[in-house]
């Protein structure tokens, strides 16, 4: 999933630096990297957590009930308990998903911009086409993971390697089959609202094996672009 095969590939080069390119020289992505590799994971373990305590809704249908909690009694502190914990962990699940959204945005936008300025032939989308696409409508369903894409490919191609990985499919392939539950999930809500429950936590279980596959994704461009960009390479073509 992770494989790059040969050590001594050599990239090709644009003929003329590209608009995108920083003039200064690639820039570093460690402090994003740094961000989402703890976000990311906080974030995955808050959504399993969160599957777990919807969980005793197959326990206790009560949790269904929207007054349940106002009208538990002392005897109902399991019920009491697994209310509050499932507020809880969709407040934090939400929070993480914004601030990991908006870090994966300046993270993509800046390693798209440092190929440029190595002159990486294979981007063909913009930096800020990396962040866009995800709030238009149907492209978001499948240009992002294109962004993305580019950025894992050429990234490793500067390394010298040719990248056979397949990291990308599988954290897009997850994120999708997670938003497609979702939506099933919440269209279930008012006919069938214990099998919405029962799709919700697959869903929630889905975004947590993405989140854990973008993170070794955004690991892995991290290192590879920390390759060429702190030598003279970024200097040589900047």
């Amino acid at each position: 999933m992770e494989a790059t095969i040969g050590s001594d590939y050599m990239p090709k080069r644009l003929s003329r630096p590209s608009e995108y390119a920083y003039e200064d020289g690639c820039r570093p992505l460690g402090k994003f990297a740094g961000v989402l590799s703890v976000t990311l994971l906080v974030y995955a373990i808050v959504s399993v957590l969160l599957a777990l305590a919807l969980s005793y809704t197959f326990v206790d249908a009560r949790m269904l009930d929207e007054y349940a909690f106002e009208d538990a009694t002392d005897d109902d502190y399991l019920l009491i308990i697994a209310s509050s914990l499932v507020f809880l962990l969709y407040v934090a699940e939400r929070a993480l998903f914004i601030i990991c959204a908006f870090t994966v945005a300046r993270f993509t936008y800046r390693a798209m911009r440092n190929l440029y300025t190595v002159r990486s032939t294979v981007p063909d989308m913009s930096p800020g086409a990396t962040v866009y696409w995800y709030f238009v409508p149907i492209a978001t369903w499948f240009l992002p993971a294109k962004g993305m894409s580019e950025i894992h490919q050429g990234s490793i191609e500067e390394t010298g390697a040719l990248n056979t990985s397949s990291l990308v499919s599988w954290w897009w392939g997850t994120w999708l089959v997670m938003s497609i539950l979702s939506f099933i999930s919440n269209f279930m809500g008012r006919t069938d609202p214990i099998m919405s429950i029962a799709v919700g936590i697959v869903s929630i279980v889905l975004g947590a094996v993405s989140a854990f596959f973008l993170r070794k994704l955004v690991r892995r461009i991290r290192t590879a672009q920390d390759q060429f960009s702190q030598g003279n390479l970024a200097e040589t073509f900047a």
